[in-house]
């Protein structure tokens, strides 16, 4: 499983490497890259998003977009009482990957409720703790002009504390987003395709630090 160990981009602090130390990694013949969308909305900028990095992720990544955002229930973390199935499998899936992938709408500078249930559940201390040591990349697209930065700096903070591995310097927020959308909701824009198969490289120059990746 790959780990990573660092933090997000714009207006963050590096770690000092005595905090996250870097770990090794076993070879792999791929990297398995799950993308969650925190937006149900139909024609959603985040989802265009997630797709448009699904598609320009070159080999060695395989990306799953992730589509049961909709049926998570709102946190009940109950001691004792089961994880609803939905959540439970997202957890596992989650824990199996070796890179997560949130895509994020930001709402009055802040993440909206759906992201931010799927990032409680996940991050709540139970087996298998899906998000400790977790490496996670960010995106996030919005009509305003940072991009939804804000939202993404609120997402680390919490993926942290539940001892995710946010990825320093490695993430895309394309602002005036609906400019790059098509009418079919398909993310059209030169500048930010770039910017994701950029990223996607910065991303894999990372984890083969970390690790050798077997070709396939």
């Amino acid at each position: 499983m790959v780990r990573g160990e660092r933090e997000p981009a714009e207006f963050r602090t590096p770690v000092p490497p005595h905090i996250c130390p870097a770990i090794r990694f076993p070879a792999m013949e791929y990297i398995d890259v799950l993308g969650i969308c925190g937006s149900v909305r139909a024609g959603s900028l985040n989802r265009a998003l997630l797709l448009t990095a699904r598609e320009l992720a070159p080999a060695p990544f395989r990306v799953e977009a992730w589509d049961g955002n909709a049926e998570v229930p709102r946190v009940d973390a109950t001691m004792g009482r089961p994880f609803p199935p939905v959540v439970a499998a997202l957890r596992d899936r989650v824990a199996a990957a070796d890179v997560l992938l949130l895509v994020t709408p930001e709402l009055n500078r802040s993440i909206p409720g759906a992201m931010k249930d799927i990032v409680d559940w996940l991050g709540i201390l139970a087996p298998p703790r899906p998000l400790a040591g977790k490496p996670v990349v960010l995106m996030s697209a919005s009509p305003n002009r940072f991009g939804g930065a804000f939202a993404q700096l609120q997402l680390a903070d919490l993926l942290r504390r539940s001892g995710a591995e946010v990825l320093s310097d490695l993430d895309v927020a394309v602002g005036y987003a609906h400019r790059h959308v098509d009418d079919h909701g398909v993310l059209v824009g030169e500048e930010p395709r770039h910017d994701i198969a950029e990223l996607w490289q910065r991303v894999l120059t990372h984890v083969q630090s970390h690790r050798q990746v077997v070709p396939a």
